[in-house]
């Protein structure tokens, strides 16, 4: 169904979410908090949109990546839980206290900041302490682990430690199981740490969607569900041991793309397309221009991928332009100017995934649903 007065737009299936909220969900323990991933525009599927589907779903957990995506949620799920799970800057801290956010943490600096400002605002700081397990990225090693914990200490009244956290670096790699649980192990230490120094955080999370799905003994009191809730799986291993698995998990894509035709044309023999002449026509041909190109996030890397028209696979010819691409209409009986085009998503007995656009151009699925510009309308369907 085509959007009115949109060239290109994101159609987001509530009740494919809502089916992946279900499938999800009832891989956790009773007592085991369900947070759900929505930095990065919720993967590019809209943030608005997507927290929109999971507060009417009953989802009152939220993690993001940053103090401005905070306060959107913030803006709408007045009551959530919501974590910040990257860097704040010193000078917006004020506004995670102000906006009652847990701000992940792995400095002492951070804590004496966020102490100063909720003494100041006459309020408590939320912090979720990060450890490092083996990625690499933020988080405090666990040697160091007890001074931080002291430098909490220091400012209590003021500074309420209620999560502890890590992340896995390769959870979806079976290969990679042994590394997987020598993190959670690493974490367990923690865990152990943090308790003995008198601190007993509510949210113990390390596992993401891969290790939600394969590796239960993670998932401690809090799982955070990024891409599966879309419906992508974090690798084909993964998937395949799920769908064979005795739980039998599916899940189900939540994000399709669409444009519009913006002009037909037929073309001779030895005709160039686009730019550099890239392609040069081998017959006559009928061509359809597409008003959607890199600016939009429709890589150009992908020019050797294909669309959807009327339910048929149209390739797509030459360079993608920053505005526009040019596709093979010639299979195609009634191309006409307007004619929906599905770049990302099923037409009649043919779909096209973020998978396949992935693998055409050696990236992973939820960068190419992220790249999708933001300024592109996503409309609930």
């Amino acid at each position: 169904m085509k959007l009115h007065g949109a060239k290109t737009w994101v159609e987001i299936s509530a009740s494919a979410y809502k089916n992946n909220l279900n499938v999800l969900k009832s891989l956790l323990e009773h007592g085991v908090t369900f947070c759900a991933v929505v930095k990065a525009g919720a993967y590019g599927h809209g943030l608005a949109e997507i927290v929109g589907i999971a507060k009417y779903e009953g989802v009152d957990h939220f993690a993001v990546d940053n103090i401005d995506e905070a306060i959107q949620v913030r803006q709408l799920v007045p009551e959530a839980i919501i974590f910040i799970l990257g860097y704040t800057v010193p000078e917006r801290l004020k506004d995670v206290i102000s906006g009652n956010f847990i701000q992940t943490v792995y400095q002492n600096e951070t804590i004496q900041i966020l102490g100063r400002e909720a003494t100041n605002q006459n309020r408590q700081a939320l912090i979720n302490i990060k450890i490092e397990t083996g990625t690499q990225r933020q988080g405090i090693e666990i040697k160091d682990l007890k001074i931080l914990l002291a430098t909490i200490e220091k400012e209590y009244g003021t500074v309420e430690c209620v999560g502890l956290s890590s992340h896995f670096s390769s959870s979806e790699m079976l290969e990679k199981e042994a590394f997987t649980k020598n993190q959670n192990k690493i974490f367990n230490e923690a865990i152990e740490i943090t308790r003995r120094f008198g601190f007993n955080p509510k949210y113990i999370h390390i596992s993401c969607s891969a290790s939600g799905f394969l590796f239960p003994e993670t998932h401690h009191t809090m799982v955070r569900f990024g891409l599966s809730q879309y419906g992508m799986w974090s690798s084909e291993d993964v998937k395949k041991k799920m769908l064979l698995g005795a739980k039998n998990v599916e899940l189900q894509s939540v994000l399709s793309w669409k444009t519009r035709i913006a002009q037909v044309k037929d073309i001779e023999p030895n005709t160039p397309v686009g730019y550099s002449q890239r392609f040069v026509s081998d017959r006559p041909m009928r061509i359809a221009i597409l008003p959607v190109g890199y600016f939009d996030g429709y890589r150009r890397a992908l020019n050797n991928s294909f669309v959807l028209l009327h339910g048929q696979k149209c390739k797509i010819l030459g360079n993608i332009c920053m505005n526009m691409m040019i596709i093979d209409v010639s299979s195609v009986g009634q191309a006409k100017a307007d004619d929906e085009v599905t770049l990302i998503g099923r037409d009649g007995m043919n779909q096209i995934t973020a998978d396949d656009l992935a693998t055409n151009c050696g990236t992973i699925n939820y960068e190419i649903t992220t790249m999708i510009n933001p300024f592109i309308t996503r409309k609930v369907i």
